[in-house]
């Protein structure tokens, strides 16, 4: 009897945060942080030693106490009313001197890139160029527009193919010239959006999972916008050892729901092969998959920005028609910090039980001691343990890249890591929409985001964050304070 086991599933991983997974604006109209209407404010941007716009980098030098200052505007200072729909603040490039502004974003050779944003001039017709920059922000390597604009906003959007090799760059804002010559006067911008269609390919070149189970199939990796109505990607067979029918089938198409992806394995999608347990003594075997096409505007293109594209994968099917004894995997090194959870998780099986009684294929520990885990596939009673250590850490702090509040049970809900273990002194989370509406607020840890606005779920979509926090570790005489800035991509 032939049994089915095939899983199409998505795994959510908790990454770090860093400029690598950028494929978009952060703090596209310059919302964060929120000031008085009708003022004027001169903060910090990304590389300056206080920063405080989020996602925003200047080469405007030392001025007004900053070393990297930029300045940004409310409606109705000095007259000036930011454009309708986007929210109540926008920056003057010309801060001190002729300077430029930018973010960091991965860009792939070939592939299009559409972009809009306002433009002003302050007391005449000021001049901007819209450009990309190599990393170092040395040489000028693509020079996408160049904004005219009078005393009124104006819109200007386009697209274009990028013709630079794959790399990391700053996209940027820079002074051409300002009316009144002054430095320090000209060239208000606002309402930047930058818009990627999607690449995808594949996370890894191989795979391997056990016959009965099905486990660890293909991944593929998708970056950028999605727009409505989804992507349908195409699969086809490229080889292999095993057999159609009879040890898989493979569905060549899947969709790709609407949304932003940043490209990393937090939001990957399985590939929908299906992986028959046809209970044949026999040698491992193979089947290689190849994505063929993708519509919606999507590319075949390098979607991890590390110089290789990989558009096949092979999954090699591992027989397992005898005892196959589980093995566990820890989610932390041992020994992990005291106060912490740790994943115990079981590979190559599927009917378990737990020594804590429990008979999920993955189980969290607090406690340290011996777990041990009971397989029963093919009426075996195999066994793998583990010994569970813990030891004392200082304090850390840690912020998700992305959650589902799907109600499943896992990650479900947004909040700093790893703090929990530490006295909080003071924490403060502020959750913002791409609007620049604050649309939750705590200082308890303990009450989690829980991916709701007044009661209601909000979209699928990336939010911008701010977390300003005063923790007391294990050390007692070294407090661990600061603040934090960054965006969480939430998905359901």
């Amino acid at each position: 009897m032939k049994k089915n086991f095939g899983f199409l599933f998505m795994i959510l991983f908790v990454c770090e945060i860093s400029f690598a997974q950028t494929r978009g604006i952060m703090n596209s109209s310059f919302e964060i942080p929120a000031f008085s209407i009708g003022t004027v404010e001169f903060l910090g941007a990304q590389n300056d030693p206080s920063p405080s716009i989020p996602g925003w980098y200047t080469t405007n030098g030392s001025y007004n106490g900053f070393q990297h200052p930029m300045e940004l505007w409310s409606t109705g200072y000095s007259g000036v009313d930011a454009p309708l729909g986007l929210g109540n603040q926008y920056t003057e490039i010309n801060c001190s001197e002729n300077a430029r502004i930018y973010q960091i974003v991965c860009l792939i050779q070939g592939e299009k890139i559409d972009w809009s944003f306002y433009h002003r001039g302050r007391a005449g017709t000021d001049v901007t160029e819209f450009n990309i920059y190599d990393l170092a922000g040395v040489n000028k390597i693509q020079v996408l527009e160049t904004a005219t604009s009078a005393q009124v906003w104006k819109t200007y959007s386009n697209s274009a193919i990028f013709n630079g090799p794959t790399g990391f760059y700053q996209v940027s804002f820079e002074v051409v010239s300002s009316s009144t010559d002054n430095p320090a006067v000209g060239n208000f911008l606002d309402g930047v959006n930058l818009t990627f269609h999607p690449l995808v390919e594949f996370l890894q070149p191989s795979y391997s999972g056990v016959e009965h189970v099905g486990n660890n199939l293909p991944k593929i990796r998708v970056k950028g916008t999605v727009p409505a109505g989804g992507m349908n990607l195409t699969f086809a067979l490229n080889g292999g050892t095993s057999t159609p029918g009879l040890d898989y089938t493979l569905n060549t198409t899947l969709l790709i729901p609407e949304g932003e992806y940043s490209g990393s394995s937090a939001v990957s999608f399985t590939l929908p092969l299906t992986i028959y347990d046809e209970e044949i003594i026999e040698q491992d075997e193979t089947v290689t998959v190849s994505l063929v096409s993708a519509d919606a505007g999507g590319q075949l293109l390098d979607a991890n920005c590390d110089g290789q594209t990989l558009l096949s994968a092979t999954y090699k099917i591992v027989n397992d028609d005898v005892c196959i004894t589980p093995y566990i995997v820890a989610s932390s090194p041992m020994p992990f910090c005291n106060g912490d959870t740790v994943l115990l998780n079981v590979a190559d099986v599927s009917n378990v039980e737990w020594s804590t009684g429990e008979k999920t294929l993955s189980i969290a520990v607090f406690e340290p001691g011996k777990y041990v885990v009971t397989s029963f596939d093919h009426n075996c009673n195999s066994k793998d343990s583990i010994l569970v250590e813990t030891k004392i850490c200082d304090c850390n702090v840690v912020v998700p890249t992305a959650f589902s509040p799907n109600g499943d049970g896992m990650n479900d809900l947004f909040r700093p890591l790893n703090a929990n273990k530490c006295k909080v002194e003071d924490m403060e989370l502020n959750v913002f929409n791409r609007w620049g509406d604050l649309i939750y607020s705590s200082n308890d840890i303990h009450k989690p985001w829980d991916g709701t606005y007044k009661g209601e779920p909000v979209p699928v979509g990336v939010y911008l964050w701010t977390l300003a926090y005063k923790v007391q570790g294990e050390n007692e005489s070294q407090p661990l304070a600061g603040s934090m800035t960054g965006n969480v991509t939430l998905l359901r």
